[in-house]
């Protein structure tokens, strides 16, 4: 019923939105399921959704998806139970877009490590919901650090061109946990993402949009770290992103730059010597 628009707006009118909200809050599973349901279908119309984060919707939100990881990753097994936090996510996703909602989420250490697990063991929709919101919140570097065992989930997932948005999203949440020098310097440890994210830069790969992977070289290679470019050198980026450069591809010079800085420095290093 509240997947028509009319409907939505009847149901705010009299009230339902507190009644949805306060099933969220205190019902049993079933109910929960279907409330959250409900309220996914009534935030896809603005004022209902400006009025969802008024009236509190958000951190009802947040504490059912925080209300025990070991039982939601075991109800991630369970269909019915993986839509229900599908239905949770992508309400929480559909009130984000506020500031206040988005400081809310932001501030959630158990979100956020939960997102990172939904990412390494969900299915699909769920990894793309999760990668979405954690592209968008503003992560401390405590906390980026917390879910850097999710990178190499999210380097696979880029590989996947559908569902649609998904290696965006993908890209995205990576190049926001790269922001973190450490992070940086486990990724670039992880061979199988490194090789992922080269052959993704191979011209003859056409499965990936190039400004994915270049976005996350790009950022891998921030802060100069010599180790970073040894280790992409060395899979063999160096000679995708001379092709990619003289394609003229969006980012490619940028991205090739960088990792040309430690030819830069060798000579410069080599010239002192001397």
């Amino acid at each position: 019923i509240t997947a028509e628009p009319e409907n939505a707006w009847a149901i705010s009118a009299y009230g339902g939105v507190s009644a949805l909200i306060e099933a969220c809050r205190s019902g049993s599973q079933p109910i929960q399921t279907h409330a959250v349901g409900a309220l996914r279908n009534v935030a896809s119309v603005e004022d209902i959704r400006l009025a969802l984060g008024e009236e509190g919707a958000v951190p009802v939100l947040v504490q059912l998806l925080v209300s025990g990881l070991p039982r939601l990753m075991h109800m991630i097994q369970d269909l019915s139970n993986s839509d229900t936090i599908e239905h949770v996510l992508r309400t929480i996703c559909s009130l984000s877009v506020t500031d206040s909602n988005l400081q809310i989420l932001s501030s959630s250490t158990t979100t956020i490590i939960q997102l990172g697990e939904f990412i390494k063991h969900g299915n699909m929709i769920l990894q793309q919901i999760s990668a979405s919101l954690l592209s968008k919140l503003s992560i401390s570097e405590g906390n980026k650090r917390a879910i850097s065992s999710c990178m190499g989930s999210l380097v696979k997932l880029m590989e996947s061109p559908k569902p649609v948005g998904l290696q965006d999203a993908a890209a995205q949440a990576i190049v926001s946990l790269l922001t973190v020098r450490s992070n940086r310097k486990e990724l670039a440890r992880d061979e199988k993402s490194v090789m992922r994210l080269v052959q993704m830069l191979d011209p003859k790969n056409e499965t990936v949009s190039k400004k994915y992977p270049l976005m996350v070289v790009t950022a891998l290679l921030a802060g100069g770290s010599g180790d970073c470019r040894k280790i992409l050198v060395a899979a063999g980026a160096n000679k995708h992103l001379q092709i990619l450069t003289e394609m003229e591809v969006a980012g490619a010079k940028k991205a090739l730059q960088r990792l040309a800085g430690i030819t830069l420095e060798r000579i410069f290093s080599r010239t002192w010597r001397e």
